[in-house]
Protein backbone atom coordinates (compact mmCIF):
# COMPACT_ATOMS: atom_id res chain seq x y z
CA UNK A 1 0.00 0.00 0.00
CA UNK A 2 1.21 3.84 -0.47
CA UNK A 3 0.99 5.87 2.22
CA UNK A 4 1.49 9.67 2.62
CA UNK A 5 5.31 9.88 3.70
CA UNK A 6 4.11 12.08 6.77
CA UNK A 7 1.21 9.92 8.78
CA UNK A 8 4.21 9.44 11.72
CA UNK A 9 5.72 12.56 11.62
CA UNK A 10 4.87 15.13 14.44
CA UNK A 11 2.51 17.63 14.20
CA UNK A 12 4.97 20.77 15.47
CA UNK A 13 8.35 20.91 16.86
CA UNK A 14 6.95 21.27 20.34
CA UNK A 15 7.71 18.20 22.67
CA UNK A 16 4.24 17.03 23.32
CA UNK A 17 3.50 15.55 26.71
CA UNK A 18 0.15 14.43 26.56
CA UNK A 19 0.11 10.47 28.30
CA UNK A 20 -2.17 9.51 24.80
CA UNK A 21 0.58 11.72 22.25
CA UNK A 22 1.44 9.83 19.15
CA UNK A 23 5.30 9.87 19.65
CA UNK A 24 6.37 8.08 16.35
CA UNK A 25 7.45 4.19 16.11
CA UNK A 26 6.13 1.16 15.91
CA UNK A 27 2.68 1.69 17.24
CA UNK A 28 0.79 4.78 17.96
CA UNK A 29 -0.90 4.86 21.53
CA UNK A 30 -3.94 3.37 21.43
CA UNK A 31 -3.09 0.36 19.75
CA UNK A 32 -0.17 -0.14 21.75
CA UNK A 33 -2.38 0.00 25.20
CA UNK A 34 -4.85 -2.34 23.48
CA UNK A 35 -2.19 -4.81 23.09
CA UNK A 36 -0.60 -4.46 26.25
CA UNK A 37 -3.59 -4.79 27.67
CA UNK A 38 -5.11 -7.87 26.09
CA UNK A 39 -1.69 -9.53 26.29
CA UNK A 40 -1.77 -9.22 30.21
CA UNK A 41 -5.32 -10.51 30.16
CA UNK A 42 -4.43 -13.41 28.74
CA UNK A 43 -1.12 -14.51 30.46
CA UNK A 44 -3.20 -13.40 34.32
CA UNK A 45 -6.32 -15.42 32.86
CA UNK A 46 -3.70 -18.48 32.17
CA UNK A 47 -1.72 -18.31 35.49
CA UNK A 48 -4.70 -17.85 37.59
CA UNK A 49 -7.09 -20.84 36.20
CA UNK A 50 -9.52 -18.40 33.94
CA UNK A 51 -10.47 -16.62 37.31
CA UNK A 52 -10.56 -12.99 34.39
CA UNK A 53 -13.16 -15.25 32.42
CA UNK A 54 -15.11 -16.18 34.93
CA UNK A 55 -15.35 -12.34 35.95
CA UNK A 56 -15.85 -10.81 32.51
CA UNK A 57 -16.58 -13.34 29.84
CA UNK A 58 -20.10 -12.38 28.55
CA UNK A 59 -23.65 -14.29 28.15
CA UNK A 60 -26.90 -13.29 27.80
CA UNK A 61 -27.55 -14.85 31.56
CA UNK A 62 -25.12 -12.97 33.26
CA UNK A 63 -26.23 -9.71 31.50
CA UNK A 64 -29.81 -11.06 32.78
CA UNK A 65 -28.03 -10.18 36.33
CA UNK A 66 -27.02 -6.79 35.31
CA UNK A 67 -23.58 -7.37 35.03
CA UNK A 68 -23.17 -4.91 32.14
CA UNK A 69 -19.59 -4.75 32.38
CA UNK A 70 -19.09 -7.94 30.69
CA UNK A 71 -20.36 -6.11 27.11
CA UNK A 72 -16.52 -4.33 27.96
CA UNK A 73 -14.27 -7.23 29.78
CA UNK A 74 -15.33 -9.64 27.36
CA UNK A 75 -13.16 -7.67 24.34
CA UNK A 76 -9.92 -8.77 26.50
CA UNK A 77 -10.14 -11.93 27.10
CA UNK A 78 -9.43 -14.79 24.41
CA UNK A 79 -9.78 -18.58 24.06
CA UNK A 80 -6.78 -19.83 23.53
CA UNK A 81 -3.27 -18.66 21.84
CA UNK A 82 -4.60 -18.59 18.11
CA UNK A 83 -7.62 -16.61 19.02
CA UNK A 84 -5.41 -13.39 20.68
CA UNK A 85 -2.44 -14.38 18.24
CA UNK A 86 -4.67 -13.54 15.16
CA UNK A 87 -6.45 -10.25 16.97
CA UNK A 88 -3.82 -8.47 17.84
CA UNK A 89 -2.04 -9.44 14.68
CA UNK A 90 -4.89 -8.14 12.31
CA UNK A 91 -5.27 -5.30 15.15
CA UNK A 92 -1.44 -3.88 14.43
CA UNK A 93 -1.30 -4.22 10.85
CA UNK A 94 -4.66 -2.03 10.23
CA UNK A 95 -4.68 -0.34 13.59
CA UNK A 96 -1.35 1.84 13.30
CA UNK A 97 -2.31 3.05 9.88
CA UNK A 98 -6.13 3.44 10.71
CA UNK A 99 -5.08 5.19 14.01
CA UNK A 100 -3.03 7.80 12.51
CA UNK A 101 -5.69 8.81 10.29
CA UNK A 102 -8.29 9.44 12.62
CA UNK A 103 -6.26 10.25 16.12
CA UNK A 104 -5.87 8.11 18.96
CA UNK A 105 -9.15 9.22 21.20
CA UNK A 106 -11.59 9.17 17.92
CA UNK A 107 -9.61 5.75 17.08
CA UNK A 108 -10.50 4.03 20.34
CA UNK A 109 -14.23 5.30 20.73
CA UNK A 110 -14.72 3.29 17.00
CA UNK A 111 -12.86 0.51 18.58
CA UNK A 112 -14.58 0.10 21.91
CA UNK A 113 -18.01 1.23 21.00
CA UNK A 114 -18.09 -2.02 17.89
CA UNK A 115 -16.39 -4.15 20.52
CA UNK A 116 -19.84 -3.17 22.97
CA UNK A 117 -22.53 -3.71 19.70
CA UNK A 118 -20.73 -6.95 18.73
CA UNK A 119 -21.70 -8.05 22.33
CA UNK A 120 -25.02 -6.98 21.91
CA UNK A 121 -25.15 -8.15 18.66
CA UNK A 122 -24.13 -11.81 20.46
CA UNK A 123 -26.20 -11.83 22.36
CA UNK A 124 -28.98 -11.09 20.62
CA UNK A 125 -28.06 -13.92 18.69
CA UNK A 126 -28.49 -16.25 21.22
CA UNK A 127 -31.94 -15.15 22.58
CA UNK A 128 -33.36 -15.92 19.04
CA UNK A 129 -31.55 -19.07 18.76
CA UNK A 130 -32.62 -19.92 22.53
CA UNK A 131 -36.49 -19.08 21.97
CA UNK A 132 -36.36 -20.98 18.35
CA UNK A 133 -34.03 -24.22 19.13
CA UNK A 134 -34.24 -24.49 22.50
CA UNK A 135 -31.23 -26.79 24.74
CA UNK A 136 -27.79 -26.88 22.91
CA UNK A 137 -27.91 -30.37 21.16
CA UNK A 138 -24.96 -32.79 20.17
CA UNK A 139 -24.09 -34.58 17.31
CA UNK A 140 -26.90 -37.71 17.90
CA UNK A 141 -29.64 -34.43 19.08
CA UNK A 142 -29.80 -34.75 22.47
CA UNK A 143 -29.35 -32.37 24.73
CA UNK A 144 -25.97 -31.29 25.85
CA UNK A 145 -26.35 -32.09 29.91
CA UNK A 146 -24.15 -29.66 32.49
CA UNK A 147 -24.36 -30.45 36.23
CA UNK A 148 -27.43 -28.00 36.63
CA UNK A 149 -29.26 -29.21 33.34
CA UNK A 150 -29.16 -28.90 29.91
CA UNK A 151 -26.77 -26.17 28.48
CA UNK A 152 -28.44 -23.34 26.97
CA UNK A 153 -27.83 -20.29 24.21
CA UNK A 154 -28.50 -18.15 27.55
CA UNK A 155 -25.46 -19.46 28.93
CA UNK A 156 -22.46 -19.75 26.21
CA UNK A 157 -20.02 -17.36 26.41
CA UNK A 158 -18.40 -14.88 24.47
CA UNK A 159 -14.68 -13.66 24.79
CA UNK A 160 -12.52 -12.35 22.44
CA UNK A 161 -11.32 -8.92 20.65
CA UNK A 162 -12.94 -9.86 17.50
CA UNK A 163 -16.42 -7.34 17.62
CA UNK A 164 -13.60 -4.53 17.91
CA UNK A 165 -11.01 -5.76 14.89
CA UNK A 166 -14.08 -6.27 12.93
CA UNK A 167 -15.01 -2.67 13.56
CA UNK A 168 -11.25 -1.25 13.28
CA UNK A 169 -11.13 -3.67 9.47
CA UNK A 170 -14.40 -2.42 8.46
CA UNK A 171 -13.98 1.61 9.33
CA UNK A 172 -10.74 1.13 7.69
CA UNK A 173 -12.12 -0.05 4.19
CA UNK A 174 -14.53 2.34 4.59
CA UNK A 175 -12.45 5.61 4.96
CA UNK A 176 -10.04 3.84 2.36
CA UNK A 177 -11.46 1.39 0.33
CA UNK A 178 -9.06 0.91 -2.31
CA UNK A 179 -5.79 0.14 -0.25
CA UNK A 180 -4.33 -2.67 -0.94
CA UNK A 181 -3.80 -5.85 1.45
CA UNK A 182 -1.56 -8.89 0.71
CA UNK A 183 -4.64 -11.87 1.56
CA UNK A 184 -3.10 -14.25 2.96
CA UNK A 185 0.17 -12.81 2.46
CA UNK A 186 0.16 -13.70 -1.67
CA UNK A 187 -3.13 -12.72 -3.02
CA UNK A 188 -3.72 -8.81 -3.75
CA UNK A 189 -6.89 -7.56 -2.58
CA UNK A 190 -9.03 -4.25 -2.00
CA UNK A 191 -9.76 -3.10 1.20
CA UNK A 192 -13.38 -2.91 0.16
CA UNK A 193 -13.33 -6.08 -1.15
CA UNK A 194 -12.06 -7.74 1.79
CA UNK A 195 -14.37 -5.94 4.37
CA UNK A 196 -17.43 -6.91 1.99
CA UNK A 197 -16.45 -10.99 1.62
CA UNK A 198 -15.51 -10.63 5.11
CA UNK A 199 -19.08 -9.62 6.05
CA UNK A 200 -20.54 -11.68 3.92
CA UNK A 201 -19.31 -14.71 5.05
CA UNK A 202 -19.89 -13.84 8.85
CA UNK A 203 -23.75 -13.25 8.00
CA UNK A 204 -23.32 -15.97 6.20
CA UNK A 205 -22.93 -18.13 9.31
CA UNK A 206 -25.73 -16.66 11.54
CA UNK A 207 -28.29 -17.41 8.99
CA UNK A 208 -27.09 -20.83 8.44
CA UNK A 209 -27.51 -21.05 12.50
CA UNK A 210 -31.12 -19.84 12.60
CA UNK A 211 -32.14 -22.52 9.64
CA UNK A 212 -29.97 -25.69 11.35
CA UNK A 213 -29.48 -24.39 15.10
CA UNK A 214 -25.99 -25.18 14.42
CA UNK A 215 -22.94 -23.45 15.51
CA UNK A 216 -19.43 -23.44 15.15
CA UNK A 217 -18.47 -22.05 18.39
CA UNK A 218 -17.50 -18.32 16.98
CA UNK A 219 -19.17 -15.19 17.78
CA UNK A 220 -20.34 -14.37 14.06
CA UNK A 221 -22.72 -12.25 15.25
CA UNK A 222 -20.37 -9.80 17.37
CA UNK A 223 -18.09 -9.83 14.18
CA UNK A 224 -21.38 -8.71 12.20
CA UNK A 225 -22.34 -6.06 14.70
CA UNK A 226 -18.66 -4.45 15.07
CA UNK A 227 -18.67 -4.46 11.13
CA UNK A 228 -21.54 -2.28 11.30
CA UNK A 229 -20.33 -0.28 13.39
CA UNK A 230 -16.92 0.31 11.93
CA UNK A 231 -19.01 1.45 8.44
CA UNK A 232 -21.94 3.49 10.05
CA UNK A 233 -18.74 5.46 12.42
CA UNK A 234 -16.99 6.44 9.59
CA UNK A 235 -20.05 7.05 6.78
CA UNK A 236 -22.34 9.05 8.93
CA UNK A 237 -20.45 9.02 12.50
CA UNK A 238 -19.27 12.61 12.24
CA UNK A 239 -23.01 13.94 11.35
CA UNK A 240 -24.14 12.52 13.99
CA UNK A 241 -22.29 13.50 16.41
CA UNK A 242 -22.44 17.07 15.27
CA UNK A 243 -26.18 16.65 14.92
CA UNK A 244 -26.48 15.49 19.30
CA UNK A 245 -23.83 18.47 19.94
CA UNK A 246 -26.17 21.06 18.07
CA UNK A 247 -29.41 18.74 20.05
CA UNK A 248 -27.26 20.04 23.08
CA UNK A 249 -27.14 23.32 22.84
CA UNK A 250 -23.38 23.57 20.79
CA UNK A 251 -22.46 25.58 18.23
CA UNK A 252 -25.77 25.16 15.98
CA UNK A 253 -24.43 26.69 12.58
CA UNK A 254 -21.50 24.25 12.56
CA UNK A 255 -18.45 27.13 13.04
CA UNK A 256 -19.82 29.90 11.13
CA UNK A 257 -20.49 31.00 7.44
CA UNK A 258 -17.55 29.38 6.08
CA UNK A 259 -18.93 26.04 7.47
CA UNK A 260 -22.09 26.13 5.27
CA UNK A 261 -20.27 26.10 2.55
CA UNK A 262 -19.26 22.96 2.55
CA UNK A 263 -21.85 19.98 2.02
CA UNK A 264 -23.57 17.98 5.17
CA UNK A 265 -20.61 15.92 5.32
CA UNK A 266 -17.82 18.39 5.20
CA UNK A 267 -19.55 20.35 7.72
CA UNK A 268 -19.28 17.78 10.15
CA UNK A 269 -15.83 17.10 9.42
CA UNK A 270 -15.12 20.46 10.26
CA UNK A 271 -17.09 21.02 13.02
CA UNK A 272 -15.52 18.35 14.69
CA UNK A 273 -11.82 19.81 13.77
CA UNK A 274 -12.89 22.86 15.05
CA UNK A 275 -13.78 21.41 18.46
CA UNK A 276 -10.31 19.91 17.84
CA UNK A 277 -8.43 22.48 18.04
CA UNK A 278 -10.47 24.78 20.28
CA UNK A 279 -9.94 21.97 22.75
CA UNK A 280 -6.64 20.95 22.24
CA UNK A 281 -5.18 23.34 19.84
CA UNK A 282 -3.79 22.91 16.67
CA UNK A 283 -0.45 20.63 17.67
CA UNK A 284 -3.46 17.77 18.07
CA UNK A 285 -4.52 17.50 14.60
CA UNK A 286 -3.41 14.52 12.66
CA UNK A 287 -1.75 15.20 9.11
CA UNK A 288 -4.91 13.91 7.66
CA UNK A 289 -6.91 16.74 9.83
CA UNK A 290 -4.43 19.38 8.36
CA UNK A 291 -5.43 18.25 4.91
CA UNK A 292 -8.45 18.29 5.06
CA UNK A 293 -8.48 21.99 6.56
CA UNK A 294 -6.14 22.90 3.51
CA UNK A 295 -8.41 20.81 1.21
CA UNK A 296 -11.41 22.59 2.40
CA UNK A 297 -9.53 26.28 2.21
CA UNK A 298 -8.51 26.03 -1.05
CA UNK A 299 -12.34 25.14 -2.22
CA UNK A 300 -13.75 28.25 -0.22
CA UNK A 301 -11.07 30.48 -1.94
CA UNK A 302 -11.98 29.25 -4.86
CA UNK A 303 -15.66 30.36 -4.95
CA UNK A 304 -17.00 33.46 -6.01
Amino acid sequence: MAWHPTWNEPTDDRPRRRFMADRGGLMPPGVKIILLVNIAAFLVDGLTNGSLTRFGALSVRELMHLQVWRLFTYMFLHGGFAHIFWNMFILWVIGNMFERQLGTRQFLYLYFAAGVLGGLFETGFNVIMHFEHGPLRGPHGHPIMMPEGPLTYLQIQAVGASAAVAGVLVGFATLNPRAVFLLFFILPIEARWLAIIYMVVETRHIVFGFQTSMTDGVAHAAHVGGGLLGFVWMKWGYRILAALRRGRGGRGDGGGAFLRRGDGRDQAELDRILDKIHRDGVGSLTTREKMFLQEMGGKFRDRP
